[in-house]
Parts: C-alpha cells; structure tokens; sequence
C-alpha cells in the first residue's frame, strides 16, 4: 500500500505540473487519470505473472511515456520511477535516455534548442532523481518487511507461549489422570490382596468353627482342636493383611514357577485341613527355568483360593482338580471342581457383575492382556490365562 501511494503522489505531481506547463491540458489530464487508475488496479492484481498483470504493466508504461511526453519538460520523465516492475538501472536510464531523445526531436520552446550540456545534465538529473524515489521506495519496502517480520516473530512468540500454556494443561490434566488411575489401580490391588490372603482365611475359620460347634457335644476334644484351628487361622488373617500391604510397597519383580507352585501346594493343603475336601494337582506342563511375575503368582494363588471357596459355598463340591501349564509366553491356571450349581450362559454376565471375586478375576486379567473363563458343565470349571515376559502389559 505505502508503495502505491508513492507511486500515485510522482504520477499526480507530474500530472499537476504537466497541466501547469503544458499546452495539452486537456491530454496531460486525462493521461494522468488513467495512470492513477492503472498504477491502482495494479496495486490490487493478486498475480502480476498473469495475463491481467502482462496488460496492466503494459498499459502503465505507455500512459507514463505518454504523459512524460505531453508534460513538455524534464519532470515528465520522472514519472519512469512507478515503474516498479523493472530494475532501478533500467528504468532510470529509460527515463534520462528518453528526455535526451525527447529533447532532439521536440518542437516544444525551449527544449529543442538545449545545448548538448544542458540536455546532459538534465539527464543525469532525472537519472539520480528517479533512482533516489526507487531508493526511497525500496527503503520503505525493507522497513515495512521488518516491521511485519517482527510483528510476525511476536505473534509466533505468542503462539509458542499459547500452545507452551495449552500443552503444560494437557500435561497436567494426563498426569492427574495418570495418578488418578496408580490410585486407582492400588486401590484395586489391595482389595484383591485383602479378599484372597483375608477372605478366604476368615471364611476357612468360619467353617471350621462350624465343625467344631457340631462336635462340641460328642467329641470335644475334637472340637477344641477345631477352635484352635480357626483361632490360628483369624491371627494368620491378620499377618495376611500386614503381608497384603506390605507387598505393594515392594518392587515387583519375578519369581521362579517353583514358589508359585509352591504357593498352590500350601493353600491347597491349607483348605483340605480346613474343610476335608480333596484337591488333586497337576503341575508338570511347564519348563523349570520360567519366571512369573510376583502379582501373577500373587494372583493365581487367589484365584484357586476363590475358586475352592466357591466350589464349597455354591456347589457344595467335594473333590477339585487344579491344572498349571506355562510356556516362554503363557501361564494357565485351570481349577475344575465337582460341585452341582446353576451357573449357566443365562446368568453368567449377572453373576460375574455381581460376584465380588470373579469380576475382579476378569478385571485383572483383561488388563494384563490374558483371558478368564468361567462355566458349568459337570462341575464348575475356573481357567485363566495370562501373557509372560514380553507379552505382558501390567
């Protein structure tokens, strides 16, 4: 814009002065007119490149030799510094060339009849003066380009401090949402802990007493024995609970497969002296080098704990049959018992949903990227697998 306005101040001056000076008023006014609109409609062009541009670029150099011509004086040459399209040599040597030639060949008074001297320094004169409008434009471009490249390294810096503000919110809302989830994952990890180490300890008590309540009348010293039992039994359920809590603050780690049968061996012994059921393990399907995850071998052992205890609570089942299978990639935990219930396809959803234990089975394996499967069919059959190693995702 600040170009176009120097541009339409040199041809309106040159027009002013042609009409002044000149014996064509009439001609220098309208050729002035429409070099102003001209040099305007240029200004607007979005691609000079294009034809549009070609015309209007064509057009501007005719009106501007035009009116350098019908001026009748050296000033109408300086009309050549609109020409912005051309270089600044180019145009000032059109521009003291053309008065040189427009000086031999006029008949206007007093320009015809210029010494060689005389049409020389004019020349130069209109040289110089047309170079320094360019300088002058060429000067204002620069400024104006850095004045839109700092206004531009401003609004970048501003953006920059915008999306730097919008991804410290980002930031912060996800690491929320990751503490939020270890919260709630803890949590999760606790009562899980808690229900398999506790549950399954106070409902072995609860029975044993049961047992012992029978027999107070006819075998008490059996039934005192019962009571002792249940009575170590509710202590360990507190140390089971220290142990629960205790472990979330260790590291993870792995185990060798050997303590995890280990722990099944113990626990599965634990319920046949508390409830005098039979519990036959298999656990030969697996490679002696292979390492478990301490919150898979934590896991697995409450998931037979939760599945002997339902055997007897919803089936009333008397013998179990516990299967362990690893590979490098999978450890499988089947627990099948002989019980009789109505847990079908019909109610599983339900039951899953509203069973403390089985949905908290499922939960944990569905997020460690494993399986559980639940069904009756001659016996209530409880299979989990999970991924080992690599294929894990805890």
């Amino acid at each position: 814009m600040l170009i176009t306005l120097i541009n339409l101040a040199v041809a309106l001056a040159v027009g002013i002065t042609g009409i002044v000076r000149s014996e064509h008023t009439f001609a220098v006014i309208a050729v002035t007119g429409a070099l102003l609109i001209v040099l305007t409609a240029r200004s607007l062009c979005e691609d000079e490149r294009g034809t549009q541009g070609k015309v209007l670029r064509g057009s501007e150099l005719a009106l501007i030799a035009a009116l350098a011509i019908l001026s009748g004086g050296w000033w109408g040459f300086l009309a050549f510094a609109c020409v912005d399209w051309i270089a600044i040599p180019i145009d000032a040597v059109i521009a003291s060339s053309g008065y040189a030639v427009y000086t031999v060949v006029s008949e206007y008074p007093g320009i015809g009849s210029r010494t060689v001297a005389e049409t020389i320094l004019y020349s130069v004169s209109i040289a110089l003066i047309v170079v320094a409008i360019r300088l002058a434009k060429y000067v204002a471009v620069r400024a104006r380009k850095r004045a839109e490249a700092a206004q531009d390294r401003l609004m970048k810096a501003s953006l920059s401090e915008m999306n730097e503000r919008r991804i410290n919110r980002e930031l912060s809302r996800q690491n929320y949402a990751i503490d939020r989830n270890a919260r709630l994952l803890e949590r999760e990890n606790i009562s899980r802990n808690i229900h398999n180490s506790v549950g399954h300890s106070i409902t072995a008590a609860i029975m044993t007493l049961d047992a012992a309540d029978m027999l107070y009348e006819t075998k008490p010293e059996e039934a005192r024995k019962r009571m002792n039992d249940a009575n170590e039994r509710i202590r360990g359920s507190l140390d089971s609970i220290r142990s629960a809590v205790r472990a979330l603050d260790e590291e993870g780690g792995e185990l060798p497969i050997a303590d995890l049968v280990r722990y099944l061996r113990n626990a599965a012994e634990d319920f046949t002296m508390d409830t005098e059921r039979t519990v036959d393990i298999a656990t030969d399907c697996y490679a002696e080098d292979i390492a478990v995850p301490r919150e898979h071998v934590e896991f697995l052992t409450g998931v037979m704990q939760e599945a002997l205890t339902n055997g007897v609570k919803h089936g009333g089942a008397q013998h179990y049959t516990v299967t362990l299978e690893a590979d490098s990639a999978h450890v499988r935990l089947c627990v099948k018992d002989d019980g009789v219930s109505d847990f079908d396809d019909s109610v599983r959803d339900g039951r899953i949903e509203a069973g403390f234990g089985l949905r908290k089975i499922l939960t944990y394996a569905r997020r460690c990227g494993g399986t559980a499967a639940f069904e009756n069919n001659g016996g209530f059959r409880t299979e989990v697998e999970l991924p080992l190693g690599n294929a894990a995702v805890v």
